[in-house]
């Protein structure tokens, strides 16, 4: 059996987590695919689709947004321009 004809089982919690936690924006397309081919094969009231659906959206948005993060506090004071 090949891998792209092996079915996987829909992942935990944790593992879907692992999946989609830290995903880069060049990544996020085939996580999405792999997202939607789970959801594919769960029934319409199965308690994780929520879960998945709003993943599904946030890979969607990533990948076709991109991801500018948050600006954080500065930690650093602000420099005189007449001392430089």
């Amino acid at each position: 059996m090949s891998v792209l004809s092996h079915v996987y089982d829909v992942p935990s919690d944790d593992e879907l987590e692992a999946l989609m936690g830290a995903a880069a924006p060049h990544f996020a397309l085939q996580i999405r695919g792999r997202i939607r081919s789970y959801l594919d094969r769960l029934p319409a009231d199965h308690p994780r689709r929520p879960a998945l659906e709003a993943q599904l959206q946030r890979m969607h948005d990533l990948g076709f947004e991109g991801e500018r993060g948050a600006a954080g506090p500065v930690d650093l004071p602000p420099l005189d321009p007449r001392t430089t």
